[in-house]
């Protein structure tokens, strides 16, 4: 039988940051600005891009979870959730919620 204090906790395994959109989201979100511009005429509200909830490997910091997310409340709450689970979770069930390979 295994101690539970034996057990790695998510935030000790991965760690989580909003990192920029890469160069070809950003290009692509530079050039619909002006279909914000017309869609917020119309009454449409469109929030661009802040970046991605990127949660990587604390030992070696290869990325195994990338998360677009848009919008000042939709990042807020991607990081913050993310940052509940690497808090509560162990590496395994973490892995297993994302689906992630051990």
């Amino acid at each position: 039988m295994t101690d539970p204090t034996d057990v790695p906790a998510a935030n000790q395994t991965y760690g989580v940051e909003l990192e920029a959109p890469d160069r070809q989201r950003r290009l692509l979100s530079m050039l619909a600005w002006p279909i914000r511009v017309i869609g917020a005429g119309l009454g449409v509200v469109d929030q661009p891009s802040f970046g991605d909830v990127v949660v990587r490997r604390v030992d070696d910091g290869s990325e195994v979870l990338r998360l677009p997310v848009t919008g000042t409340e939709e990042t807020a709450m991607g990081l913050d959730e993310i940052q509940h689970q690497l808090d509560g979770l162990t590496a395994s069930e973490f892995q297993a919620r994302w689906g992630l390979e051990r």
